[in-house]
């Protein structure tokens, strides 16, 4: 299913394959599950974690399109990736629809094990899965509203550091991807009661975790040393990272 909303996409923008496609390809394939398993809307464990998975993949996918539509050079750098023909893109969609497919395997197998409701695992990792969604949803959008706040101030260039440093922020400098891993792990969790002894469960979802971990784990190094070359020097910069000594793990130090 996820490769039916990423190849149509990344034929519009090569660079969608990996941000708005992200998005929305979760979405699509949590709404095919919710709707092949007749899920349903409840407070079973089951319908919450295929909400969380819904609510986290259209959340995303329109943040990042409303994102592009309104910052000028984040509407460039998509651009920016437009290197290669169409039909020369579609190995890329393909290959990304796999590994998101991989990622969101665990509510498949917890939807064809309709594991019951008492399970303290898979209700553990519902709530992390939620906790992640909300947490990327509140940290999205505290950032994008100083960013908006700044192209508005006459004088302020995109070259003065102007924040987020309070709210989700003060948990680590890029809670937004902490809240990330943090809601793959929930749904890797939530799924465990139902892998059984299926090496190819337990391959697919870990797999799954493990390449989100490792983008993650990239990202706030190079977003950590592009901030650094750029706002270093500057008093607000300075003292925030004074302060708050986490990149991305709240219980670490740089």
């Amino acid at each position: 299913m996820g490769y039916r909303v990423v190849v149509p996409l990344t034929m519009i923008r090569q660079g969608y394959s990996f941000s708005v496609g992200y998005g929305f390809s979760v979405f699509a394939m949590g709404l095919a599950l919710f709707q092949t398993f007749s899920i349903g809307i409840s407070k079973s464990s089951l319908s919450l974690l295929s909400l969380a998975v819904m609510f986290y993949g259209a959340r995303l996918g329109s943040f990042l399109l409303l994102r592009e539509w309104t910052v000028p050079s984040k509407a460039e750098q998509i651009k920016s990736f437009d290197k290669s023909s169409r039909l020369a893109r579609i190995p890329l969609a393909v290959s990304v629809a796999i590994f998101y497919a991989f990622e969101t395997s665990p509510l498949l197998y917890a939807a064809r094990a309709a594991i019951g409701n008492t399970n303290v695992v898979m209700n553990t990792g519902v709530g992390l899965a939620w906790l992640g969604a909300v947490l990327e949803a509140l940290a999205d959008g505290q950032k994008f509203a100083i960013k908006m706040k700044r192209n508005g101030m006459e004088g302020t260039s995109e070259d003065t550091f102007v924040g987020p440093t309070g709210g989700c922020y003060r948990l680590c400098r890029h809670p937004n991807y902490f809240a990330e891993v943090l809601f793959w792990f929930g749904l890797l969790v939530s799924g465990i009661p139902s892998f059984g002894k299926s090496p190819i469960a337990w391959g697919c979802s870990i797999l799954g975790f493990y390449g989100i971990f490792g983008i993650m784990s990239k990202a706030t190094e190079r977003l950590d040393g592009k901030q650094k070359e750029k706002y270093e020097g500057q008093e607000k910069y300075d003292s925030y990272v004074k302060e708050v000594t986490a990149p991305i793990w709240p219980w670490s130090s740089s």
